[in-house]
């Protein structure tokens, strides 16, 4: 699937719901936001080892521009700060609020440009009750 997000087309798959059936009613489960390697990685890196955890989470695959099926767009959109910004309105063109954002490799880079840019979107852990 394709979102229009920042100027360019990123591709994006998604693994499991976010709703479960729990009984009479409806579990809402985290979601798992992956970015691969890069530049110019593609999430299928990502599937065989995060595709396990879809019992805990919906798990949302993101090929950053540049990367895997998503446009290239200008290659002087390939920053630090372009990645983390896409990140983040990518989230928002999908509705995905407090996300767990994880990248692996360069994706790594990419989420601590979101995280640095964005400290209020993704889920943070809570603090230890003393």
């Amino acid at each position: 699937m394709y979102a229009n997000v920042n100027g360019v087309r990123l591709f994006f798959d998604v693994f499991n719901p976010k709703l479960e059936i729990a009984g009479d009613g409806l579990k809402e489960k985290p979601t798992l936001v992956c970015i691969p390697g890069g530049p110019g990685g593609d999430h299928q890196t990502l599937r065989p080892f995060f595709d396990r955890f879809a019992d805990a989470a919906q798990l949302v695959y993101l090929d950053p521009r540049g990367g895997g099926r998503s446009d290239h767009g200008d290659p002087a959109g390939w920053t630090l700060n372009q990645w983390g910004d896409d990140i983040a309105a990518f989230c928002d063109v999908l509705g995905i609020q407090k996300p767990i954002v994880l990248g692996s490799s360069g994706g790594s880079m990419m989420v601590q440009a979101y995280l640095a840019r964005h400290p209020g979107i993704p889920a943070m852990p809570a603090a230890p009750s003393s």
